[in-house]
């Protein structure tokens, strides 16, 4: 009986959940792609010839998706609890008129998760059948823009439909639990009043949730100056979670006090901006449901953004200040006609090979010249020595020992191709992921002469008194293409940011889509409640054009309200970073994504804009 008084709830009232549906369909279909993403990663990453490089990159992939799985996952949750507490608010006099004719608190509750089971078969059924029809052209795509060196193969659809139908169905109904906690707690009593006085202080739970978030963000601080970089990109990846849970808990309060703060700007010059002043301060659900989505995807997207931006200039700093040889020749050969070049001193040939440690997956080792390696590089040791670094032994970088948690003196057994070797840590290098890889191992380790392939690139140091530029023109000569040290950083830096940019923008792109989806929702399902409201207000002579002003008006204070507060989330993760890039590198430059910021500003003006019209027209149409 309750299934089938949910299902006609639902039916007269799906307009509210499209925006939960659709948030839900779009989770669980990314969810099914990464799925099948990482089957076909398995795949082919099994298959013969397939370069370690490629292997290390579709790895990336396949952690990439799972990322942008678990991102997709929060902002759906985020999505159908906003949902289903709005849907709530706006019916208490329907469920206080449920509980007046006899039904209990917990068929009022039944009556609500009957409603998010509706959604969630919905969403998830649309969700895994999305899912099977993009997974071929992404991949198609993927392949197209670089991300993948091979093509995939889609595998079949049934691991995808096990695994994303019930983390769909289970997002449903965990985001519509509290909601229908509260709607049990609705009072007979409701039904007889016109209004519903808002709550503006937050729950025991909530305050909690509130405090245990500042107290981490504080703690975060105090640790800065002594917070490693790994930590540091670690903490800035989760603590903006953290700071929009936090923040959210406490959102009546916040963002209705903040919207009115900024409306009072214009409040006086335009009657229909003071309205909506107004209205923004006291509507407390409303002003909350449509700026807590903006807060979560400005602060995550702007604050992975600012961490990317940062461990690039790390990166590039560290490049900077080890890269000594003035020239870079890049091979497409033999590199020997480059050592043999007129005016060259030194030609560090960079090599790798392929190699496993133990029973960990296959990664990619640089063959050293160390001597070379000293001379062009900077290469030095931070732990143990370099001298050491001959026969069965092997230098690592800081950050490969963090992952690994090896020490020096450690062994491991090393396999390169079929040969198999005991080797010892001698060396701890730092990092310069552009320089050396994170494995390091001599000419004379055993299997490693046959194995190893030149990269392309040659770090070049002219004799003393030879001109850098004759010597540049020698390597020229060869075939060679030939950069200074401060080109080939540069470029170098500004690849790597391209190839970042195109990541973020790929793992981040759906989360901005169910941030719109939800501030849309919540600004119609508010909409379509104020009809009595705007009515009033056109009776006392307000016009049509007047009564959209105002909602875009109060669209516009609850985005910029909500866009100061992500801002604010995103400059303290910016600081957190850069206090760890700063104390490693202090040369590190400062890039600042200017452009991108833009773009988010612009994307969430948009959207605010054309919901607050939209829900306008909706509302004053009779």
């Amino acid at each position: 009986m309750i299934l089938a008084h949910s299902l006609k709830t639902f039916r007269d009232s799906w307009r509210a959940y499209a925006g939960a549906m659709v948030a839900l369909a779009g989770g669980t279909g990314l969810i099914g792609l990464a799925v099948n993403l990482l089957g076909s990663l398995g795949t082919t990453s099994g298959q013969a010839g397939l370069t370690a490089e490629a292997r290390r990159q579709l790895n990336d992939l396949g952690s990439l998706f799972g990322f942008m799985a678990g991102v997709s996952l929060f902002m759906a949750l985020f999505v159908v609890a906003s949902t289903f507490g709005f849907v709530v608010a706006t019916r208490r006099r329907e469920l206080g008129l449920l509980r007046l004719i006899g039904a209990t608190p917990r068929q009022v509750r039944l009556l609500l998760l009957g409603e998010a089971a509706v959604v969630a078969v919905a969403g998830t059924t649309l969700g895994v059948i999305l899912a099977t029809v993009i997974t071929p052209p992404a991949f198609g795509l993927l392949h197209l823009t670089g991300l993948t060196p091979v093509h995939l193969t889609a595998p079949g659809p049934g691991a995808a439909w096990a695994a994303a139908a019930p983390l769909g169905a289970g997002v449903a109904l965990v985001g519509a639990w509290r909601a229908g906690g509260r709607a049990g707690r609705t009072q007979p009593a409701e039904a007889f009043r016109e209004a519903v006085l808002e709550r503006r202080r937050p729950g025991v739970l909530e305050a909690l949730v509130a405090l245990v978030a500042l107290a981490t963000l504080v703690g975060a601080a105090v640790l800065a100056p002594e917070m490693e970089l790994l930590f540091a990109l670690l903490a800035g990846m989760l603590l903006p979670v953290v700071a929009v849970v936090g923040i959210n808990g406490v959102g009546r309060l916040v963002y209705p006090a903040l919207a009115g703060l900024v409306g009072r700007v214009v409040a006086d010059r335009d009657p229909a901006a003071r309205l909506a002043r107004d209205h923004v301060r006291s509507s407390l659900r409303m002003t909350t449901a449509v700026a807590a989505p903006v807060v979560a995807i400005s602060a995550m997207a702007g604050s992975l953004l600012l961490a990317v931006s940062f461990t690039a200039d790390w990166t590039e700093g560290a490049d900077r200040g080890a890269l000594k040889a003035p020239l870079v020749a890049e091979v497409q050969g033999d590199a020997r006609a480059v050592a043999t070049a007129p005016g060259v001193a030194t030609a560090d040939v960079r090599r790798t090979t392929q190699i496993r440690l133990g029973r960990g997956d296959d990664t990619e080792a640089e063959v050293l010249d160390v001597a070379a390696a000293a001379e062009t590089r900077s290469l030095r040791a931070v732990r143990g020595s370099l001298d050491d670094l001959h026969g069965a032994a092997i230098a690592v970088t800081e950050s490969y020992v963090t992952d690994l948690g090896v020490r020096i003196g450690d062994t491991r057994t090393l396999h390169v191709g079929d040969t198999s070797t005991r080797v010892t840590v001698a060396a701890v290098v730092p990092d310069a992921p552009d320089l050396w890889t994170d494995v390091l191992v001599p000419a004379d380790l055993p299997g490693v002469a046959g194995a190893a392939r030149p990269t392309g690139t040659v770090f070049v140091v002219p004799r003393d008194g030879a001109d850098d530029a004759a010597v540049a023109a020698a390597l020229r000569e060869t075939g060679a293409g030939v950069e200074t040290a401060d080109e080939w950083v540069r470029r170098v830096a500004g690849e790597a940011r391209a190839m970042n940019a195109l990541v973020l923008w790929v793992m981040l792109g759906p989360a901005g889509v169910y941030a719109a989806i939800a501030a849309v929702n919540a600004i119609l399902i508010g909409s379509s409640q104020r009809r009595r409201q705007l009515g009033t207000a056109r009776l006392l002579g307000a016009t049509p054009a007047q009564v959209r002003r105002a909602a875009v008006w109060e669209t516009s204070f609850t985005g910029v309200a909500a866009l100061l507060v992500g801002g604010s989330i995103t400059g303290f993760v910016g600081w957190l970073v850069r206090q760890a890039v700063v104390r490693e590198v202090p040369a590190a430059p400062l890039t600042i994504p200017w452009l991108p910021f833009a773009g988010i500003v612009a994307a969430c003006a948009v959207v605010m804009v054309a919901a607050g019209v939209a829900g306008a027209r909706a509302a004053t149409r009779e």
